[in-house]
């Protein structure tokens, strides 16, 4: 009987759940994989076996939880990630941990400030504390281990994900971090060309530049019978952006006569640095209320010839929102020019803005100014906790109750007036941290075990804007059942995709389009080791994905922090490829001893070498393997088990899928692949695919492979393909080539 084949031309829809098996009335069905185990899903969208991860280091703390942060830099290769471990920090760039190195030999005449670096009988010393003549140890500095770049914290372990995670919001150069536990602090990067300089610092705020000092002024009518009472307060305006200064402590004198051009009232001050000028506030009337009279203009001098003050301008009025415990934010977020953070254990509904174009001033006047601080608390009919604030086209505010629109006012801005709060569904969020791609907000909703994405609609008027959000874990939903999702993570290029880390240790995968309205989700695994956080760092020309992976290492429980690695091959870099988990490399000599394996001290690995041939299994022993033969090039670590399945064989309008079926063979439309899969009806009944006799014996292929099957009459005619080998394997399509039977 003629063989019938049958086309499976994309796989963008992921790995679907089993309760969609009979949907072929869908088109996500076509498109569709009962398995995607350790493959991408690619957004062209064909599959990838997933590349390997790199060993970067183990962690300082492997006893305790380990968190991954980035800041960012305007050049991407100058980004840095950052290791929060028990109250410390580590950074890294481009895969290699930063180290000191060249730093000046502690002085005792030397005048030291936070972020300093000496050393000191072969010790690295950090900072902590503004010092001269006071030598390591002591209370003034941070021992480091080796030359390893730390800097200390107040976070334990313990606080990381209790009650929330903890929060990094960069803006500009600077990271905010907040916590219900700790005081608000920022995090700088001050490095230069010399040695790393990062400093945390509490987070003040307050206007950057101080109110003028020795204010005093001299009546020029004193002392008259009936005379009025006058008060005065100054504040400085800074030169570079005119920020204003909290004002003066007011000064005021009884019986005065009212001032004239020929007998002012003459005011006085100290120069403020950084002032370009000074306006002045007056109450004559004794009522508290002070208005604004006149400025003085590059000097510290001020003459009132008898202004007449203007209420609606008043000097700014100090606020402090975050004055303790259980009154320190959980998070924090940028929104038309503002600072904005939300959610005390106080007032856990409330928002707190700062004034546009100043991230530190809180301040307000009275009467109320549209570009002063705001305060607004969510009111509904259910209990609302603030979970996270996404800025899109409007600020969006997501709750544990529901999702909300700041509106503001007709234009969208938001001010002490305008604040126009909306809820617009009752989904809730998780404490999970969302992530934005384009114009939609992805994240996992309330109680930890579903996905879901928020987006404008496009139908809508700019003024009248509106939310819609879908549940993307509905199409894989056996990956969620009995599990929580705790950390989300980006990568737009190469592929689109947004990473999780399910509760498990197993890390999920989902290719998210915007443009197509598709997304489809694969599932990954590393041999012995649990994933328990990733974080996205843009380096060069790609988004690379670190981990943190718990492993059990010659009998220890360690913590690593890897990296997944590049995954464009082509014919010439073929020998650099990885395609094994927690790698190291080696680029010399030919030679089949291989070491610095340490950090996988008893652990069966593989090697790819040379670009042509897979050597292996070997038990690594003193951090070393011996080669069968010398290669100059290898890439060794931890074999990955990727596989793919097929859905039954369905064809709506056909009468395939009442038939029994027969695969004899399939046909895997590759790219850029080695090749060397296995094929078959399950995983236990898998054949090999060979290169052809008059295909190149080493290198990369592209076209159809061909595996035939030895398999009987089923009803589901499913496909398994699985590589395990440390070499490229992409599959575009799949041709299950069957025969019906009855």
């Amino acid at each position: 009987m003629a063989l019938t084949p049958v086309i499976q031309r994309a796989f963008s829809a992921g790995e679907i759940a089993p309760g969609l098996g009979a949907r072929a009335d869908l088109p996500l069905f076509a498109a569709g994989l009962r398995t995607c185990r350790n493959f991408l899903v690619q957004k062209t969208g064909g599959i990838a076996n997933r590349p390997g991860t790199r060993f970067v280091a183990q962690a300082k703390e492997s006893a305790g939880l380990v968190k991954l942060y980035r800041w960012e830099f305007t050049a991407a290769e100058a980004s840095v990630l950052i290791e929060a471990g028990d109250q410390y920090f580590r950074f890294y760039q481009n895969g290699v941990p930063i180290t000191v190195s060249g730093v000046d030999h502690w002085d005792v005449a030397t005048n030291y400030i936070v972020g300093d670096l000496v050393e000191l009988d072969h010790t690295h010393f950090y900072c902590v504390a503004d010092n001269v003549a006071d030598p390591p140890p002591s209370a003034a500095w941070y021992a480091l281990e080796d030359d390893i770049y730390e800097i200390p914290t107040p976070y334990t372990a313990g606080s990381f994900d209790s009650p929330g995670p903890l929060r990094f919001t960069q803006n500009g150069a600077l990271i905010t971090i907040t916590h219900t536990a700790y005081a608000p602090r920022e995090l700088a990067n001050l490095t230069g060309t010399g040695a790393p300089r990062w400093t945390l610092t509490l987070l003040v705020l307050a206007p950057a530049i101080a109110a003028p000092a020795n204010f005093t002024w001299t009546p020029g009518i004193p002392g008259p019978s009936g005379g009025h009472t006058y008060a005065y307060q100054i504040t400085a305006v800074a030169e570079s952006n005119y920020e204003e200064s909290l004002p003066t402590t007011p000064d005021s004198a009884a019986g005065v006569g009212e001032p004239t051009l020929l007998l002012p009232n003459a005011l006085s001050w100290d120069a403020v640095t950084g002032a370009k000028e000074y306006r002045i506030y007056l109450d004559p009337f004794e009522n508290g209320t002070f208005g604004y009279i006149g400025t003085a203009t590059d000097q510290v001098t001020f003459k009132d010839v008898g202004f007449a003050p203007d209420f609606s301008l008043t000097p700014p009025v100090d606020r402090q929102p975050f004055p303790g415990a259980l009154d320190w934010p959980e998070l924090s977020a940028s929104y038309q020019q503002r600072r904005m953070f939300a959610y005390t254990d106080n007032k856990p509904a409330t928002v707190w803005c700062s004034r546009v174009g100043f991230l530190r001033n809180f301040t307000i006047r009275s009467p109320l100014q549209d570009d002063d601080a705001v305060e607004f608390t969510a009111v509904s009919n259910t209990l609302e906790v603030i979970r996270h604030l996404v800025a899109l086209r409007r600020l969006i505010m997501l709750t544990s109750g529901g999702e909300w629109i700041v509106r503001g006012d007709a234009d969208g801005a938001v001010t002490p007036t305008t604040i126009a709060l909306d809820q617009v569904g009752y989904a809730g969020a998780s404490r999970v941290i969302p992530v934005v791609i384009g114009n939609a907000v992805i994240y996992v909703q309330a109680r930890g075990s579903v996905v879901r994405d928020l987006q404008f609609d496009a139908v809508r008027s700019v003024t009248d804007p509106s939310l819609n959000g879908r549940d993307l874990t509905t199409i894989a939903g056996h990956l969620f059942e009995g599990y929580t999702i705790g950390r989300l993570a980006f990568a737009l290029v190469p592929h689109s995709i947004v990473w999780a880390v399910r509760s498990d240790g197993t890390l999920l995968g989902m290719t998210y389009l915007t443009e197509d309205n598709t997304w489809g989700w694969h599932r990954h695994d590393t041999a012995g080791g649990l994933f328990e956080d990733v974080c996205v760092v843009p380096e060069d020309d790609e988004d690379m994905v670190y981990v943190v992976v718990q492993r059990t290492i010659d009998g220890q429980s360690v913590r690593y922090i890897e990296r997944l690695t590049r995954r464009f091959v082509t014919a010439e870099t073929l020998e650099d490829a990885v395609f094994v988990d927690c790698a190291v490399t080696y680029d010399g000599s030919p030679t089949t001893s291989l070491t610095g394996l340490d950090h996988l001290e008893g652990e069966e690995v593989v090697a790819f070498t040379d670009g042509t041939a897979v050597q292996g299994p070997f038990t690594v022993e003193g951090g070393a393997i011996t080669l069968t033969t010398a290669a100059s090039v290898a890439q060794v670590g931890l074999a990955i088990t990727a596989q793919a399945e097929t859905l039954n064989l369905d064809v709506q309008g056909t009468a395939v899928r009442g038939t029994r079926k027969r695969v004899q063979s399939v046909i895997a439309l590759v790219e850029a692949s080695v090749g060397g899969f296995y094929a078959g009806p399950d995983e236990d009944h898998l054949f090999v695919q060979r290169r052809e006799l008059w295909q190149p014996a080493t290198g990369l292929l592209a076209g159809q492979m061909e595996v035939n099957l030895t398999c009987t009459f089923g009803d589901g005619g499913r496909v398994v393909l699985q590589h395990t080998a440390p070499t490229p394997l992409t599959i575009v399509g799949v041709i299950p080539r069957f025969e019906p039977g009855g």
